[in-house]
């Protein structure tokens, strides 16, 4: 018989044991003893719960803060590359006559129009190195074109740039969602626990302050008895 059994068998005995003040006396001790004993434990695990919730809102909100960042970057990369590509358009319409000067932008349109699709940083790197060299290239076609240039190459370098910045955090999202699983788990380890023992502190707390209002001495018969 554990000790809940125990103070359950004396409360049912208690109206009809002559020494109704000890048995009384007992039965609040023991109320107290469990009340202490899970007070303990639930206050522990309270301390742990609400230490794993703040971890798991930090997380979240890093996360939120990240994916933010990844949409922003991800729609500059493709700003910067549009950008690029009607400069380069505004740049051929308005040279005529130049078929060497044609080809040559021809090409680094196409490898322009390219780069934009889905690709690792190591081969976007290389992708836009080749359409730099491509466009530079094209300053020695035609004359006073080397400012429009610069401007088309330096949105390409923005665009890179976010690109490379984009694959820096990609795995932090992984890495946070990773993190949030793992300390759900562990709320979902704690909190059946935690229940248990605010469950059963609630039920001591009502049974310590039923027996505490109980009178010492019930009536003039138990007294004489």
């Amino acid at each position: 018989m554990n000790d809940e059994m125990a103070v359950s068998g004396a409360e049912n005995n208690a109206l009809n044991t002559f020494d109704r003040k000890g048995l009384i006396g007992g039965v609040v001790q023991k109320h107290k003893k469990f009340l202490d004993e899970y007070a303990s434990e639930f206050d522990e695990l309270g301390n742990k719960m609400k230490v794993v919730l703040e971890s798991i809102e930090s997380s979240k909100k890093n996360r939120e803060e990240v994916l933010e960042k990844v949409e922003i970057l991800t729609e500059k990369r493709q700003l910067f590359y549009h950008q690029a590509e009607k400069l380069l358009d505004e740049l051929s319409d308005s040279i005529s006559g130049n078929s060497e000067f044609s080809r040559a932008m021809d090409f680094a349109k196409e490898k322009l129009s390219k780069v934009k699709g889905s690709l690792t940083p190591d081969e976007e790197q290389k992708q836009v190195d080749s359409i730099l060299e491509s466009i530079s290239s094209l300053g020695s076609k035609t004359s006073g074109i080397n400012d429009r240039l610069d401007a088309i190459q330096e949105r390409i370098k923005q665009a890179l740039s976010s690109k490379m910045e984009l694959s820096s955090i990609d795995s932090s999202e992984e890495s946070y969602n990773n993190s949030i699983s793992s300390l759900e788990g562990e709320m979902n380890e704690i909190s059946p626990r935690y229940n248990w023992l605010d469950n059963r502190i609630k039920s001591h707390k009502e049974a310590l302050d039923y027996w505490e209002k109980q009178p010492v001495v019930a009536d003039a018969e138990e007294v004489k008895a």
